[in-house]
């Protein structure tokens, strides 16, 4: 830009000495306004220059910080594969289930089994029957009474016919529902009530509902049908007191 207004200024210089004295102050003004061209021209590209520079030197700031985080991600990036690799790699516990009583997380239970009440704080032998749906109790002097706006039972809970009334377990519990029963035997349908109570039979402690049946006449004075050991146990037919007594309960027994 200089480069082109210098011999034009030499010209003027070197002309203006034949003018006149008007003629070189008009001359004179011409080059001052040149010149304020020229200066403010020259300004505005430093301006810009500098613009240019502070905008490069933010985009060199902006990429070193990219090049750094994208460099940090990767190093994270190859940790956590690594951790997730070796963690496939670190070898899964074998758990040895060695008690004969438990298999797959679930209680097995033999053909016979001896069943803790809580009510009568007492064993009594049971038969585990996958064929029956619900459980039954051997009950005797069945007694229907109300306590606190519901209905209750008292009954005796029988081992075996022979077995003496007044020796026999006093049981007292809430009946949730009656069932009628059609026996081939006899005419008619029976009404039964079903009551609720504690069972403890190995780790199993369970409420179940019973029916309440006179099974004096039966080698078992209780009976535990599907609805108490569905999901919980599996049934060996071939095993007998798989459970046995908790000795806990013997001494308090």
């Amino acid at each position: 830009m200089l480069r082109r207004f210098v011999p034009l200024l030499t010209f003027a210089v070197l002309s203006g000495c034949s003018l006149t004295q008007p003629q070189q102050e008009q001359t004179m003004q011409a080059i001052n306004v040149m010149e304020d061209r020229v200066n403010f021209q020259l300004a505005t590209m430093i301006k810009q220059i500098d613009d240019q520079n502070v905008y490069i030197a933010n985009l060199e700031r902006e990429i070193s910080t990219l090049s750094q985080d994208m460099s940090q991600r990767y190093t994270d990036s190859t940790l956590l594969a690594f951790d997730e690799e070796e963690e496939e790699k670190a070898p899964v516990p074998v758990i040895i289930d060695n008690d004969p009583r438990i298999a797959h997380g679930k209680v097995i239970l033999g053909e016979e089994e001896w069943v803790w009440l809580d009510t009568t704080q007492s064993f009594y032998k049971a038969r585990i029957d996958t064929g029956a749906t619900t459980s039954s109790v051997s009950a005797t002097n069945i007694q229907i009474f109300e306590r606190d706006g519901k209905e209750w039972a008292r009954f005796n809970l029988n081992h075996t016919s022979n077995e003496n009334p007044n020796e026999a377990d006093i049981v007292e519990a809430p009946v949730v529902r009656w069932v009628k029963i059609r026996q081939a035997s006899a005419n008619g349908v029976n009404r039964r009530p079903v009551v609720e109570a504690w069972v403890k039979l190995g780790q199993l402690h369970e409420k179940a509902q019973f029916t309440l049946a006179d099974r004096t006449q039966m080698a078992y004075p209780v009976l535990l049908g599907r609805e108490f050991f569905k999901d919980i146990a599996l049934v060996d037919v071939g095993k007998k007191f798989v459970q046995g007594m908790n000795e806990q309960q013997v001494q308090q027994n």
